[in-house]
């Protein structure tokens, strides 16, 4: 994500606008990676969904085949 649409939403949530200019610029065969460097284990997609008027949520869940990292 670039810098202006980070520092122009909350951390967890951007506009779809916000979010479509993120991606135009990559093809429509481009693989979308979801990583969470906080968490031992990689999310994945889960679902996207709308639980109110003008909200869109989307759902991601912990890999179940990402093999936890533990420090060495």
């Amino acid at each position: 994500m670039s810098n202006s649409a980070r520092q122009a939403t909350h951390p967890a949530s951007m506009t779809v606008g916000q979010l479509i200019s993120e991606l135009c610029c990559w093809p429509d065969h481009a693989a979308v990676h979801f990583r969470c460097p906080l968490q031992d284990q990689d999310p994945h997609f889960y679902r996207i969904e709308s639980r109110a008027p003008g909200s869109v949520d989307i759902e991601l869940d912990l890999a179940p085949e990402s093999a936890p990292v533990v420090p060495a």
